[in-house]
């Protein structure tokens, strides 16, 4: 969202922003506190059953509990501070500002993560046990709606909005999925049962799990620095991408339970495509009114006047 969007659309969009702000700060939390003492009992009792029953992988489920309420809390309140950072730059986000743009995507993109990842642990542990609907899906729509706002608000064709929805979507997907991807990766190596010693059958994981995870972080900095229009951002998408891209593909071959490496692969191949892509790169550092035309950032065209 830019000045050269239009001030009603600016207002409506900020609005829907600073509604988001508010449910990140003072309802996302009460979300996860709702959630986590019933995916812990849940995880206990799937233990219990597992060691019971003798079954060999109740010692890679040691450390979920512990996981589960570190990273829960983690992303919450990377969320209850995002809230504060969508407050702050609301007004030079309605005045069209870049790097406002910029923030306020990575910001939002805080819950979206976090819920995709709070998601998982609830459907196997609680939903697959007692159902109901899962809290985390709140949590994410609570970012990605305001999220994919901002993006669609952009004065420009539908070829530069379905870019900006194409990336800027893999991003934050590809970034979540390697996150939950990485989180297994050490879950499994620290909790097999021939620790310290490192199983020979998975030994690739004490390779993966930091290589997800640096390339989450990675990604999550290409979505402010694509979000501001910087050639970094191309880069960094490029260089995360790889890593995911070969990373992913190394453990599905060792973890074969699950075909989330292979996604977290498939995502990895498409944003590099799509980083190679000269029409995608040029979307995503110039700025396109609706007739297809670059225009200057800054400049009011007639109709956002």
């Amino acid at each position: 969202m830019s000045s050269n969007t239009s001030q009603q659309t600016r207002l409506i969009v900020v609005s829907v922003v600073v509604i988001a702000a508010i449910m990140m700060i003072a309802v996302i939390p009460f979300i996860t506190d709702s959630t986590l003492n019933p995916i812990i009992s849940g995880q206990l009792a799937r233990i219990e059953k597992f060691t019971a029953e003798g079954n060999p992988n109740a010692p890679l489920l040691t450390l979920t509990t512990w996981l589960v309420s570190f990273f829960f809390p983690l992303w919450t309140t990377l969320s209850f501070v995002g809230g504060f950072v969508l407050l702050a730059v609301a007004k030079p986000l309605y005045e069209g500002k870049t790097w406002a743009r910029g923030a306020a995507l990575l910001a939002l993109a805080m819950p979206s993560m976090g819920g995709a990842y709070m998601l998982v642990p609830w459907m196997n542990f609680v939903g697959s046990v007692q159902g109901g609907f899962p809290p985390a899906l709140i949590t994410m729509a609570i970012g990605l709606i305001p999220y994919f706002a901002i993006l669609l608000a952009d004065t420009g064709d539908w070829l530069q909005k379905g870019v900006d929805f194409a990336v800027f979507l893999m991003l934050g997907v590809t970034a979540a999925e390697n996150f939950a991807n990485g989180h297994a990766a050490f879950r499994v190596l620290y909790g097999h049962p021939l620790r310290p010693l490192f199983a020979e059958n998975i030994s690739v994981l004490w390779l993966s799990w930091p290589a997800l995870w640096i390339a989450w972080i990675l990604l999550t900095i290409a979505i402010y620095q694509l979000g501001v229009r910087r050639e970094s951002g191309i880069y960094l998408t490029l260089i995360s991408g790889g890593v995911t891209l070969v990373a992913s593909a190394a453990t599905q071959t060792v973890r074969t339970a699950t075909y989330d490496y292979l996604y977290g692969a498939l995502m990895g191949l498409v944003l590099v495509g799509l980083m190679l892509l000269p029409l995608v790169k040029q979307r995503l550092l110039e700025a396109y009114a609706p007739d297809g035309e670059p225009i200057q950032e800054g400049v009011l065209r007639p109709e956002a006047a």
